[in-house]
């Protein structure tokens, strides 16, 4: 089971995994079906209780508005 900060090293230096991202935020939001889907298919350790800590960490990586 990947970590989050294993995931944002991997953002860094896989450009399918950026596209995979820049699709989902696309439309400036994040539904709860993206993010169990995503969390899912990378067998990502998070919970849905800590998607707004996620969001907020994603407005200050500059990739929502």
């Amino acid at each position: 089971m990947a970590t989050v900060e294993e995931l944002i090293n991997q953002y860094e230096n896989d450009p399918e995994l950026r596209k995979e991202i820049e699709e989902i935020l696309a439309d400036g939001k994040v539904t709860f079906m993206e993010f169990m889907g995503f969390v899912k298919s990378h067998d990502v350790n998070v919970s849905i209780a800590e998607l707004p800590q996620y969001l907020e960490k994603a407005k200050e990586l500059g990739l929502l508005k």
